[in-house]
């Protein structure tokens, strides 16, 4: 009788429902949540984007084919994107992503929600990162599940934790979360995570699902149109025409563009 008890449990633990959804707004993440939920905000172009075309997400993606294309191999590529992506992060000024996402927030915090960010971004970017969150008045670690720093390695990357949010450095944010939470032995009934890239909800899902615990992931849509607008000649003009003083804005990188445009037809 037990063993049948046993064997039901193990059944319904591993039949928890797990649901990825698309949203637009980040308001919609409040009907997902209640007390005994962990709230999981990524950062990237769900919380926070760049002012401008460089050092966004398809200018990652666009950089990375450059390097590729004068013949770097992927693994050299990818570690001469990152470098000029984390300079450009250093440099740059970030905007909230939805207009009214802070406010939504602290009222999650104000209400005793456990919220956190998890994001990819590597260590060295963890002080900047969380300056930018402060500048539009997010502070992650106010009601954070855990209050101390965790530093931990993983195939040969660090993984930290620091003031409320989890930098993965690029691993699998399922198992650098899952390291997190089992170092504190904390077991949430349920995690709700909003991100805009639905193979880090996936990533979520997969361990929520080994450890028998409820999981609903947004698929946060908001930012697809910017994405969608991406010039990379912009924002080559802006790689290689701003300083430390400052970064060419999209307008003047598009004047310049312009200008250059009308030069080739008078030469022409």
């Amino acid at each position: 009788m037990k063993s049948i008890i046993a064997l039901i449990l193990t059944f319904y633990t591993l039949s928890l429902p797990a649901q990825i959804i698309e949203t637009h707004h980040f308001k919609d993440v409040e009907s997902h949540v209640d007390i005994d939920t962990l709230l999981l905000l990524d950062i990237d172009d769900t919380l926070l984007i760049p002012a401008q075309m460089l050092g966004c997400d398809e200018w990652f993606k666009h950089r990375l084919e450059v390097h590729i294309n004068n013949g770097l191999p992927f693994s050299k590529a990818l570690d001469a994107t990152i470098a000029q992506w984390e300079a450009i992060r250093h440099l740059t000024e970030m905007q909230i992503v939805e207009p009214g996402t802070e406010l939504i927030v602290n009222k999650m915090q104000d209400s005793g929600f456990k919220v956190m960010g998890l994001t990819t971004q590597g260590i060295g970017l963890s002080h900047r990162t969380i300056e930018h969150l402060l500048e539009h008045k997010i502070i992650l670690d106010r009601s954070a599940p855990f209050k101390d720093p965790f530093y931990m390695e993983y195939e040969d990357h660090g993984i930290l934790f620091r003031k409320g949010v989890l930098f993965t450095n690029g691993r699998n944010k399922g198992i650098a979360l899952f390291s997190l939470l089992d170092h504190y032995n904390f077991k949430p009934k349920k995690i709700v995570f909003i991100n805009d890239k639905d193979t880090h909800l996936k990533e979520i899902e997969i361990e929520a699902e080994k450890h028998g615990i409820e999981f609903v992931g947004l698929r946060y849509a908001y930012s697809d149109h910017k994405k969608a607008c991406f010039d990379p000649d912009l924002a080559e003009i802006q790689f290689h025409n701003s300083s430390f003083g400052g970064i060419l804005s999209d307008n003047d990188a598009l004047n310049k563009k312009i200008e250059e445009l009308l030069i080739i037809e008078g030469q022409e």
